[in-house]
């Protein structure tokens, strides 16, 4: 593309020149300076944005293939693999939670030597659960193409931490060359200086072998000394290692090399950006904006008021979101308004739903109408409304303004009062659909049973939602386990006996004990009390565990990050089959005889939210009492993509002095949950989730208690774009 700036330049000057020949010679040398300028820019950006492949490693790091390196992958990629690492068996997952921030997890597995407690009950080798992070302090796509990316990283730095390690290292790429040099220094497994080199030959080719890569290393990992390393794995007889990776567009990886100079390594894997995934499928079955047919006749004898309604409620229903009412009032001036709400039963972004309400409000509102406030509902909660003005809407139908011109006229805000049947004129209004039948498959996993390894529970859920008396919401939920691996296992860890009140790992019974299940059956009533006030009360079956009431409290602006809300709720223990209650729960004594003591859980939380937009993450504190009655503070970091993919993390601290492997437990976990559409040829606002604690305790446990208000909100309130 060089020649184009250049020619373009040639021709730009010339023009210049032969229109204005007493030009100064200063002006003149300014414009050959503005390309000049221009050209070394696009220089900069390309040099900045192209970049020599990124390889995983053993561990699904960025890195060589023992080694870390400091590269990453896109952000929001998501990758998984296996390891062939003798004597070790390594299973990978990794994710890019910001570009600077890598995570990732592995289970290692120590083929041929037994778990020395559990081995023989069915367990199995021995194994080791490991996380990872890596955090860029500079990357090269920052703005800085000269320097190298520099990067500091923990390995395994939870739980036993047989694995752990820290390291710096620094990469830099030599395009030219197609070369990627790696030098670094960790301490813990890895020990001293290690270093790499990566060469890619074929990269610009359109052939089979584009994506064929060589690498070099030197091992730093101090197999000999480290204590916790598998005995067949302590012996080196050279510590360089030397090998190929192989990517296969799009996501497929493979790679193989020599390993300590006696044995052959490989890693098959998998990657996918998860965060800017639009669906497997088209949404072909979307509604195209509205344009036709278009009507801005006045009220009057040629159109009535029921009419108008009529067009409003079929217009929005064929968009994908249905209007709920639609009021008329006439100010003292004599000059005529519309209020309608609608309810958002399509769309995950805020953008989609304004862009459709405001194309389908331009075209067929009433040339007489002054202003039209759109309140948005969803989930049976008022969340936000528009205010437009006629005139702008009528601007935007001529283009004259675009969406960004109208978010700015018509911004985001706070629901107004409903107006009244007996100052205003009712033209229509519907209710909320009795029941909606759902149906979507559970699956809960379990790591670390001393029967196995691996253990699951695979079922089917399904059952009605609706509203009740269009106020009142109802979740009825029944669940059939098809397929489980849980029968051998038991709720007691005997390693680790936890003296806390038993609220939370004795999960694994309700699935045990039968196959069918009231998962959830409760009400919920939500308000939207003004001036981002909003709350909710709740009654009923919870989960599976758990029944009771429940009632929250919440302030979230729409013009503020930050929310603060309270919640309380009394609840009361399942029986592990059947709709009935257990009056008193387990608890271990000091001197290991179980027991029975009363048990109603009182849980109360002060609630702190901030929503970091520029970033799509936020945050969320709670402070209060947990299920087992131990006191403390739960963290959350929640980061949401433009895909709609969500991905959580969290870790409580609280005064249970629960201990594990010999140190104090804290709950910490994992939960991610992503659209049901990415699945389907149209938009849907549903959603899938996954959750898994590091150890299922009782320290931190806390119930679900119906449909909190936060993620209601804020999810209708998200704009992605």
């Amino acid at each position: 593309m060089r020649w184009f700036f250049f020619v373009g330049a040639f021709l730009f000057s010339s023009i210049a020149i032969g229109q204005e020949k007493n030009l100064p010679e200063s002006s003149l040398l300014k414009e050959e300076r503005l390309f000049s300028d221009l050209e070394s820019v696009r220089k900069i950006d390309d040099k900045i944005h192209e970049r020599l492949p990124v390889v995983l490693n053993y561990q699904m790091q960025g890195g060589i293939f023992t080694m870390p390196s400091a590269r990453m992958v896109d952000e929001g990629s998501v990758s998984l693999g296996f390891s062939y690492l003798p004597p070790y068996h390594v299973y990978g997952v990794a994710f890019q939670y910001f570009d600077h921030v890598e995570l990732s997890g592995n289970y290692w597995v120590f083929k041929g030597i037994s778990e020395s407690n559990f081995g023989h009950l069915g367990f199995g080798d021995d194994a080791e659960r490991s996380v990872n992070i890596k955090v860029a302090l500079l990357r090269k796509e920052d703005g800085i193409a000269f320097l190298p990316t520099f990067a500091l990283g923990l390995n395994d730095f939870l739980g036993t931490r047989r694995f752990h390690s820290f390291y710096a290292v620094a990469t830099q790429d030599f395009l030219r060359e197609n070369l990627e040099l790696t030098l670094g220094w960790g301490c813990g497994r890895i020990g001293g200086f290690f270093g790499g080199m990566i060469w890619s030959p074929f990269r610009q080719k359109n052939h089979l072998l584009k994506g064929i890569s060589f690498a070099i290393e030197y091992d730093a990992n101090n197999y000999k000394h480290h204590l916790p390393e598998h005995p067949l794995g302590k012996s080196v007889r050279c510590r360089i290692n030397a090998g190929m990776h192989y990517q296969i567009q799009p996501g497929v990886r493979f790679s193989v090399s020599s390993l300590r100079g006696k044995e052959v390594a490989a890693l098959a894997a998998f990657d996918y950006n998860i965060g800017k995934v639009k669906g497997l499928f088209p949404k072909y079955k979307d509604p195209p904006l509205y344009t036709s047919p278009v009507d801005v006749e006045p009220l009057g004898e040629g159109r009535c008021e029921e009419e108008m309604a009529k067009e409003f409620c079929h217009a929005f229903h064929g968009q994908g979101i249905e209007l709920m009412s639609l009021y008329l009032r006439i100010d003292v001036e004599k000059k005529k308004h519309l209020w309608m709400k609608v309810n958002n039963v399509a769309y995950r972004e805020e953008a989609v739903v304004r862009e459709r309400i405001e194309r389908l409000c331009s075209s067929i509102t009433p040339g007489d109408i002054v202003t039209i406030t759109v309140v948005v509902e969803a989930d049976g909660l008022m969340v936000h409304e528009y205010f437009f003005r006629t005139s702008d809407l009528k601007r935007l139908a001529k283009k004259e303004v675009g969406d960004y011109e109208m978010s700015l006229l018509a911004p985001m805000r706070e629901v107004s009062p409903i107006p009244s049947p007996y100052t205003d004129a009712l033209l229509y209004q519907r209710k909320k659909s009795i029941w909606l039948w759902t149906l979507r498959p559970g699956f809960l996993s379990y790591f670390g049973s001393t029967t196995g390894k691996f253990k699951y529970d695979l079922s089917l859920i399904t059952g009605p939602q609706g509203y009740l008396m269009d106020q009142i919401y109802y979740d009825l939920c029944a669940s059939y386990i098809i397929s489980s691996s849980t029968k051998s296992m038991g709720c007691r860890d005997v390693l680790n006996p936890s003296y806390l009140l038993r609220v939370r790992s004795d999960t694994i019974h309700y699935n045990q004990k039968q196959s069918l299940h009231i998962q959830r059956a409760f009400l919920q009533k939500q308000w939207n009390c003004g001036e981002g006030f909003f709350a909710r009360s709740s009654l009923g079956y919870f989960e599976i565990a758990y029944a009771g009431a429940a009632i929250e409290a919440l302030y979230y602006s729409v013009s503020s990050p930050w929310a603060v809300g309270f919640e309380i709720a009394a609840l009361l223990k399942r029986k592990y089959s059947g709709i009935f209650f257990q009056r008193k729960v387990a608890k271990l004594s000091a001197n290991n005889i179980l027991h029975h003591v009363p048990y109603v859980g009182i849980q109360c939380f002060l609630e702190l939210y901030y929503d970091l937009r520029p970033l799509q993450t936020y945050f969320r504190v709670s402070l209060g009492q947990f299920l087992a009655r131990d006191k403390g503070i739960r963290l959350e970091w929640t980061r949401y993509f433009s895909s709609g993919f969500h991905f959580s993390l969290w870790y409580a601290v609280t005064d249970g002095g629960d201990r594990v492997n010999g140190k104090r437990y804290y709950d910490k976990g994992f939960a991610f949950s992503l659209p049901l559409d990415w699945f389907m040829n149209k938009s849907s606002r549903s959603k899938i989730g996954y959750g898994m604690a590091a150890w299922l305790r009782d320290v931190g446990a806390r119930a679900q208690t119906g449909k909190p208000l936060f993620p209601t909100i804020h999810e209708e309130r998200e704009n992605l774009n």
